[in-house]
């Protein structure tokens, strides 16, 4: 009827000044979605059709439409809070501001105990690893919708720390070239986690400028490929290729998931060649702390997330209005994540609060003189030895 009137008026315009004006009488046709759909008006109200399969679901066994349904909105969110969900929420707000702290703290210690700039700036984008997955986490419990890319966000930051932990164990030496002089008379074991682990007959290498450029170059490359695949995976969600419900062999998510996990390996097996090198002789700089942080935080904020979705995908989690199944997840997987983060950020702090005037970079002349300055001694004591022997 209302579509009738309009098509009326289109034809024969009223000239009566009194007449009700077309436009306010398409604002009241709006109201209807199909009508408004016809019009080309934006309707307020976010329409959700569902298929008839799912409609005759819901009604045989009484199932709550919000299981079907998108994340909700935050002021949806916001207004369907109990007293309880609010106390849960702010609590964890606090814990992440906390986290934030604890950070701040750790920094200004930083800049005023490492004397070396580099070896500082290194230490500081490293230990931020815990505040920024906390602080996306927290966007993620209050805004439900952008869980997809403040985790992109997350992932690509902790995939720059697979670089900085290969820094941070090089500049502990001292630099490149102090780190190649010192393994020049050594060998390293590389048959270790995750990739050689279960092959202890592979022999030992030495350490040269060549093979340290592929460590780096593996550590860099999880760096470089996270943001690249995830940027793709942006590209491709905007034309509805990219789904993270989709995990058939055919789904792009899926593979892509698979390419990040085998560029995860192989960056974490040069790093953790050089710590198993290096962890002894770095005891003083608490090597082995910082690496099992590392390592924790790999595990919390990837396996976790893995397993979590997996039993919300199986239907081991319920949906709970207004979550989905899958948003209750990624929810429930935030929240462990803020209060992990928290104590993580306190360990960091721990481990990362140690006063360091050694340099972080040697040039090579500078590393040719401080070794022969460390031989001068021994050949010096070699000939008092042998002084005091020709003399008895």
């Amino acid at each position: 009827q209302c579509s009738l009137t309009l098509t009326s008026r289109r034809k024969a315009p009223s000239t009566n000044p009194f007449a009700p004006d077309t436009h306010s009488a398409g604002l009241n046709c709006a109201r209807d979605p199909e009508t408004a759909k016809e019009m080309d008006v934006a309707h307020p109200k976010e329409v959700t059709r569902l298929s008839p399969d799912i409609l005759e679901l819901m009604e045989t066994f009484n199932v709550s439409e919000a299981c079907f349904l998108p994340p909700p909105l935050s002021i949806q969110l916001v207004l369907q809070l109990t007293w309880l969900d609010i106390g849960v929420f702010a609590t964890l707000t606090a814990m992440t501001v906390l986290t934030i702290a604890i950070y701040l703290e750790n920094t200004c210690y930083l800049m005023d105990k490492v004397k070396c700039p580099i070896k500082r700036k290194t230490l500081m984008w490293n230990s931020a690893a815990p505040t920024v997955i906390a602080i996306t986490s927290c966007l993620g419990l209050w805004v439900p919708r952008a869980i997809m890319f403040v985790d992109m966000v997350a992932a690509i930051y902790f995939g720059v720390g697979f670089y900085l932990m290969l820094l941070i164990i090089v500049q502990g030496y001292g630099g490149e070239e102090a780190m190649l002089q010192h393994v020049a008379t050594h060998t390293i074991r590389i048959s270790t986690g995750p990739c050689c682990c279960c092959c202890p007959c592979i022999p030992h290498i030495h350490l040269t400028r060549q093979k340290y450029k592929i460590f780096v170059l593996g550590a860099f490359q999880v760096a470089f490929l996270r943001p690249a695949l995830f940027l793709l995976g942006l590209v491709l969600w905007t034309n509805g290729l990219y789904d993270p419900d989709d995990w058939s062999y055919t789904s792009i998510f899926l593979w892509l998931n698979l390419f990040l996990g085998v560029s995860t390996i192989l960056g974490l097996w040069p790093v953790n060649i050089l710590f198993r090198h290096s962890k002894v002789l770095m005891a003083d700089q608490k090597l082995t702390c910082k690496f099992a942080l590392f390592q924790a935080i790999l595990i919390l904020s990837s396996l976790q997330n893995s397993i979590i979705g997996t039993l919300a995908g199986a239907g081991h989690i319920g949906c709970a209005p207004p979550y989905s199944a899958r948003t209750r997840g990624q929810q429930m997987n935030n929240q462990l994540l803020i209060i992990e983060m928290f104590f993580v950020g306190v360990l960091t702090q721990i481990s990362y609060r140690k006063r360091d005037d050694q340099p972080g970079y040697r040039p090579v002349g500078e590393v040719q003189q401080v070794g022969r300055e460390c031989e001068q001694p021994a050949i010096a004591n070699q000939q008092a030895d042998h002084s005091s022997v020709s003399h008895i």
